[in-house]
């Protein structure tokens, strides 16, 4: 499954003719241009026809913006060009099937995180994906990969952004190539795989770190490759600070073109220097995050360094739910030796980094790492409540009371619960957050309800996500 989504990613270039690309990685810096300069843009469009030296001069060539503004101008009420639309319009085509195959590539990831080898995984993983649905609104949660398993590749981060929403600590380790750790390395995928299967492709090599602090790092990503048919996908704030591994960066990746890489982009005096430093072509598979513009700093997540923002403060309104937190699963420090099982959350005063740490540990070799990962998917994934287990709500849910059952709702979602008599009164001892559920059954049995449909509802609230998750450290969520 690992194979498939990125080949067809690797298929459609391979169906595109060298000439397409050239025009598609200068449309591509047109748009950066167009939405992280206002000069350019303001230039742009009082001289449509005559703009010819200024795209030049950007380093943008065989571009005609007439046939792109349709796709770049269209206000939050206009609808989005169909590709019928786009029929005379050649270039506005390529660069509309450009965007929908790497649309295409994300849901194939998302997809990918679905199916492990182990059905407590795959049920804790849906569960786990149901709870952010309703708790961070379908907004957030479409865009988050939930992928099974992200790795460092150092301790702490040299650059230290003032945005960073995972609030990395200051570099003080590296995990270099040495034949000792190269091995470590390819036995901790092999156990990765073993567990998680094909889904280990949907994973990074970098967290609250930044790949440009280990000058080894491309060779972990081949191995990576080699190991699961997906070569990651690359993050850096600091593609100007050492030019040579970017440069091997984008070289890696044009042989390896299973996934886009992205540069954070942190004002437009940098996406000048990106743009001056690397040609259109050499960034045709690198996205620029402009994180400068306001519609990015809207979007920032309210968590790490970024929880208390001067984005606010400028008056700008951001999203306060959203998260970076993109694992729901495994993150794997190979340079301090340690593990976490976690996922996805709205950041809070108890989770400030935006995810929840289900259950944490330490490794020195691959077997102890298989074994925590054994263990924690027999003891942290139930495949239902226990007995002993107290059965409540979540808390960011608001309990209602319905004519014939209940309802949970928050800003995002509302979740009705309704159609059998026995619902009210289950709804009320659940909202209480006291009983456990061998205790809701017996209070249930008194009603001389019908058990195995109230046990069968309250598997349907658990797998929802509905239920506060005991092993959240922090807090009941």
């Amino acid at each position: 499954m690992a194979l498939s989504s990125s080949l067809l990613y690797q298929d459609y270039i391979k169906g595109t003719s060298p000439d397409e690309l050239k025009i598609i990685a200068n449309i591509k810096r047109f748009f950066e241009c167009m939405t992280g300069d206002p000069e350019f843009r303001a230039e742009v469009e009082s001289n449509m026809s005559g703009c010819g030296p200024l795209l030049e001069s950007r380093g943008v060539f065989g571009v005609d913006p007439t046939q792109l503004m349709a796709l770049f101008s269209r206000g939050s009420s206009e609808a989005e060009p169909s590709e019928s639309d786009l029929q005379d319009k050649p270039q506005g085509l390529l660069w509309y099937r450009w965007c929908k195959t790497h649309e295409e590539l994300r849901r194939a990831w998302r997809k990918r995180s679905d199916g492990t080898p182990n059905k407590r995984f795959n049920q804790w993983h849906r569960r786990q994906v149901n709870r952010c649905g309703s708790q961070l609104g379908n907004l957030t949660n479409e865009q988050l990969i939930h992928a099974t398993v992200v790795f460092e590749l150092t301790q702490g981060c040299s650059l230290q952004c003032p945005f960073c929403g995972l609030a990395a600590e200051p570099l003080k380790k590296v995990f270099p190539y040495t034949k000792e750790n190269a091995r470590l390395w390819r036995e901790v995928l092999d156990v990765s795989v073993k567990h998680l299967g094909d889904t280990v492709g949907t994973g990074v090599c970098y967290w609250a770190t930044d790949p440009t602090d280990n000058p080894d790092y491309l060779k972990f990503v081949a191995d990576y490759g080699q190991k699961t048919g997906f070569y990651p996908q690359t993050t850096t704030s600091a593609p100007l600070r050492k030019l040579q591994w970017t440069q091997d960066l984008l070289g890696f990746r044009r042989q390896h073109n299973t996934s886009v890489d992205r540069f954070s982009v942190l004002s437009l005096d940098g996406l000048r220097r990106i743009h001056k430093t690397f040609s259109a072509e050499e960034l045709l598979f690198t996205q620029l995050v402009l994180q400068y513009i306001d519609v990015m700093k809207k979007a920032m997540a309210r968590s790490g360094r970024n929880r208390h923002s001067e984005v606010e403060q400028e008056g700008l309104e951001t999203f306060k739910d959203h998260t970076i937190a993109c694992v729901t699963g495994y993150l794997i420090n190979m340079a301090k030796g340690t593990v976490r099982l976690i996922s996805p959350c709205p950041p809070s005063e108890i989770a400030p980094l935006g995810y929840l740490v289900h259950t944490e540990g330490r490794f020195s070799n691959a077997g102890e790492l298989d074994e925590f990962i054994a263990e924690t998917m027999e003891n942290c994934m139930p495949e239902h409540c226990g007995s002993e287990d107290i059965l409540s709500f979540r808390c960011d849910l608001q309990y209602g009371v319905l004519a014939n059952g209940f309802q949970l709702s928050n800003e995002y979602k509302s979740h009705k619960v309704e159609g059998k008599p026995y619902l009210i009164k289950l709804g009320g001892l659940i909202s209480g957050g006291d009983l456990t559920f061998s205790q809701v059954l017996e209070e249930m049995s008194k009603e001389s309800a019908d058990i195995l449909a109230v046990i069968t509802t309250i598997q349907k609230l658990f797998s929802q996500g509905l239920l506060a998750d005991k092993t959240a450290c922090g807090g009941r969520v």
